[in-house]
C-alpha cells in the first residue's frame, strides 16, 4: 500500500514559502523608523558640524534608508492589489496583481538606487574639493594678494613723500629756502618721484597755512587735505597722513627737525580699479565663508532630495504596476466570470469584444466560438432527441394495438422493446422483460 500527502497550501503558494504577514509589515516599517533615528544621530552628533560628511558615509546611509523606503511601498502596493482583487471575480487571493508590483518595484528600484547612489558620490566629491583646506587657502590668499598689492601701492606713494621730506630737511640745513635753485631742486623733487603735484607749506597759529613752495598742474586746493586731526596725528609721532580720494593719493608728513614745516604730495592712480578688487576680494571670502558654514546642511539637503526623488519614482512605479494590472486582470476576470456561466449551464454567456489583438483578445474571441459551437450543438441534440422521443412515442403507441407479441433485441441480443402483449405472454410484470435482459 502507497501513502501518499500533500503540503498545506495557503494564500501565495505551499506552506514552506515566505508569507508576507502583518508581523512583517511591522517589523519593515520598525527598521525604518530605526534607521532613520540612527542615521539623525550620526549626522548631528559630529564635532565638526560646518565640515562635510564622508561622501561613502553620505552615500551608505542614503542607500540604507531608501531599502526600507521601497520595501514599505511595495508592501503598501501590495495591500492596495490585494483589496482590488478581492473585488474581481476571478479570486486567487490577488497573486497577479501582487507580482506585477513586485515586478515593476523592483525594476524601478534597483536602477534607480545604482543611478543614486553614483549622483550622491559624483555630487559630493565634485564638490568636495571646494570645501576643502585648500581651496579655502587659495581663497584666502588671493584676498591677500589683492590687499597687498593695494596697500604697497599706497606705502610706495607715501615712502616717496617721507623720503622727499628726509631730503628736503637735508637741503634745507645747507641752504635756504630763498635760495636761487630751490625751486628748481623742488621740481625736480616732484618729477623724479613721479608725483602728480606737492607742496612745501608751513603752519603757524596766527597765519595758518603758507604755502612755501608748490607744484600744482591740476590746480587742486591741498590746503583742504591739511585738517587738525592729521596735523595732530604728525605731532604725536606718526610719520606720515595718508588718504585717498577719488583717483588721487595724497599723503601729508612734517620735515625732520621742525615742528612748523609740512610737506603735501599727492599722485593720480587708477585707485579705483585696486579698491574695487580687492572689495570683490573681500566679498568673495565673506561668502566663501558663509558657504563654509552652510556646507553640511547643503549636502545634507541635496541627499535629502535624492532620497524624496527616488522614493518618488519608485511611488510611480508601483501606481504604474496597479494599473497594468487592472488592466490585465479585467479580461481574464469577464472570462472566469463567463466560464462560470457556461459551467453552471448558461451557454448564451459570451465576453465582450476585446478591444486588443493580443494574446488576451484571441483567448476572448476562441472562448466566444467555442461557447457558440456548444450552444449551437446543444441545440441541435435537443432537437435530435425530441424527434426521438416522438417517433419512439409513436410506435409504442402502434405496438400497443397489436394483439400478437412484439419483441426487438438489439445487437447483444438484449430486450429493447416489448409490447403489452409479449409481457402478458411471458407472464412479466410491464417493463420487467427490458429490465431482466438488460441485467441477463
Amino acid at each position: 500500500m502507497i501513502a501518499s500527502a500533500t503540503l498545506p497550501m495557503d494564500d501565495d503558494g505551499p506552506a514552506h514559502r515566505f508569507a508576507v504577514t502583518p508581523a512583517v509589515e511591522a517589523v519593515v516599517l520598525g527598521v525604518a523608523i530605526a534607521i532613520a533615528v540612527t542615521s539623525y544621530f550620526i549626522i548631528t552628533g559630529s564635532d565638526a558640524p560646518q565640515r562635510l560628511i564622508p561622501p561613502p558615509l553620505v552615500a551608505l546611509l542614503l542607500v540604507a534608508n531608501l531599502v526600507p523606503g521601497i520595501a514599505l511601498l511595495m508592501l503598501l502596493g501590495r495591500r492596495v492589489a490585494m483589496r482590488r482583487a478581492a473585488r474581481s471575480p476571478i479570486g486567487g487571493g490577488g497573486r497577479l496583481h501582487v507580482r506585477l508590483v513586485a515586478l515593476f518595484s523592483i525594476v524601478a528600484a534597483v536602477p534607480m538606487l545604482l543611478v543614486t547612489i553614483f549622483a550622491s558620490l559624483l555630487f559630493q566629491y565634485g564638490v568636495q574639493f571646494w570645501y576643502s583646506d585648500q581651496a579655502r587657502g587659495m581663497l584666502e590668499n588671493a584676498t591677500g594678494l589683492a590687499q597687498s598689492s593695494y596697500g604697497r601701492q599706497l606705502n610706495r606713494w607715501q615712502e616717496a613723500t617721507v623720503t622727499m621730506a628726509s631730503d628736503m630737511s637735508a637741503y634745507l640745513r645747507e641752504r635756504s629756502l630763498q635760495s636761487p635753485d630751490f625751486s628748481g631742486w623742488f621740481l625736480q623733487q616732484v618729477y623724479y618721484r613721479s608725483l602728480s603735484e606737492a607742496a612745501l607749506f608751513k603752519l603757524s597759529p596766527q597765519r595758518g597755512i603758507q604755502t612755501l613752495a608748490i607744484v600744482n598742474p591740476y590746480e587742486i586746493d591741498f590746503t583742504r587735505r591739511v585738517t587738525p586731526a592729521a596735523i595732530a596725528e604728525l605731532r604725536s609721532g606718526k610719520s606720515a597722513v595718508l588718504s585717498v580720494t577719488g583717483d588721487r593719493i595724497q599723503t601729508i608728513t612734517m620735515l625732520p627737525g621742525s615742528d612748523e614745516l609740512f610737506l603735501y604730495a599727492g599722485r593720480v592712480e587708477d585707485t579705483k580699479s585696486l579698491s574695487e578688487q580687492t572689495t570683490r576680494a573681500n566679498d568673495v571670502l565673506k561668502s566663501y565663508r558663509s558657504l563654509l558654514a552652510r556646507a553640511r546642511s547643503l549636502q545634507l539637503q541635496f541627499n535629502a532630495a535624492l532620497l524624496l526623488i527616488s522614493l518618488l519614482i519608485v511611488g510611480i512605479a508601483v501606481w504604474i504596476a496597479l494599473a497594468v494590472a487592472d488592466r490585465l486582470v479585467r479580461p481574464v476576470g469577464e472570462l472566469v466570470d463567463a466560464a462560470r456561466r457556461v459551467a453552471a449551464g448558461d451557454l448564451t454567456a459570451r465576453v465582450p469584444d476585446p478591444r486588443s489583438r493580443d494574446e488576451v483578445g484571441t483567448l476572448a474571441n476562441a472562448f466566444n466560438q467555442m461557447t457558440g459551437q456548444l450552444e449551437a450543438q446543444n441545440t441541435e441534440l435537443v432537437t435530435a432527441n425530441g424527434q426521438l422521443e416522438s417517433r419512439r412515442a409513436l410506435i409504442e403507441a402502434v405496438m400497443a394495438g397489436v394483439s400478437a407479441g412484439v419483441v426487438a433485441t438489439g445487437r447483444e441480443r438484449t430486450i429493447t422493446i416489448a409490447n403489452d402483449s409479449a409481457t402478458t405472454l411471458l407472464g412479466l410484470k410491464p417493463n420487467q422483460a427490458i429490465d431482466l435482459k438488460r441485467a441477463s
